[in-house]
């Protein structure tokens, strides 16, 4: 059951559920999809989260409940399964050491494990964009294997580098650009995600997929790695 809010003159509210889960950031980033597809033109913003979409639209090419009518035309047409959109995997390099993970050594030190085990069970999974931050290209990713969960610093870094790979609770994520911060930094990507680089803005969607492996030091430089 989906509830439709008005949250504005000009924007909704679309709530897909009350409780985070596995299955609606895939329906969520299906409706994104299918929404910039049928309803482009008349959209100024999306913004999807974890159970929810907020979107705002041009008042001057179309009434309140005109819009309201073709969003509920379009949920239908979902909960019927007329249009499936499908999610891609980005695949993501990490340096996984402690001359780049800034908390990796205490992690492995709380949780008595070597850093074998752990890139491991970072590396083990897939993991779904649940959420769009800061950045369009800061994707919070979950699900973090329990043995690996650890909650966030309980003192923000003020500058956390641009690539650095974090882990807060059950989620993990990647830093697209220089900023603060309070996840636990376990490595660092040599990937520009940066906005400078067009394409990212579009990298990730609420729905897709990320999967990380591992790269040695000398790749990492290689592909443009700082430390």
């Amino acid at each position: 059951m989906h509830n439709i809010v008005a949250a504005g003159e000009n924007t909704i509210l679309i709530y897909f559920g009350t409780e985070i889960d596995n299955v609606l950031p895939e329906k969520i980033g299906q409706f994104v999809e299918q929404l910039k597809s049928t309803l482009g033109n008349i959209i100024i913003n999306i913004i999807p989260s974890y159970t929810s979409i907020h979107i705002s639209y041009d008042l001057n090419k179309i009434a309140h409940q005109a819009f309201v009518d073709k969003i509920k035309v379009i949920l239908n047409q979902q909960d019927n399964n007329i249009f499936v959109i499908k999610s891609k995997t980005i695949y993501i390099p990490v340096y996984y050491d402690n001359e780049v993970g800034l908390d990796l050594n205490r992690l492995l030190l709380e949780k008595n494990i070597d850093i074998q085990t752990f890139v491991k069970l970072h590396t083990a999974q897939e993991y779904l964009v649940y959420a769009i931050g800061f950045s369009p290209a800061f994707a919070y990713l979950a699900e973090v294997d329990v043995r690996i969960q650890i909650t966030r610093l309980s003192t923000p870094r003020i500058k956390i580098p641009a690539g650095s790979v974090g882990i807060a609770q059950n989620q993990t994520a990647v830093y697209p650009i220089d900023s603060s911060g309070g996840w636990n930094i376990i490595g660092r990507t040599p990937l520009n995600l940066s906005l400078n680089k067009p394409g990212n803005i579009d990298k990730f969607h609420v729905g897709d997929k990320v999967k990380f492996y591992a790269i040695m030091r000398n790749e990492y430089l290689r592909s443009g790695g700082k430390l």
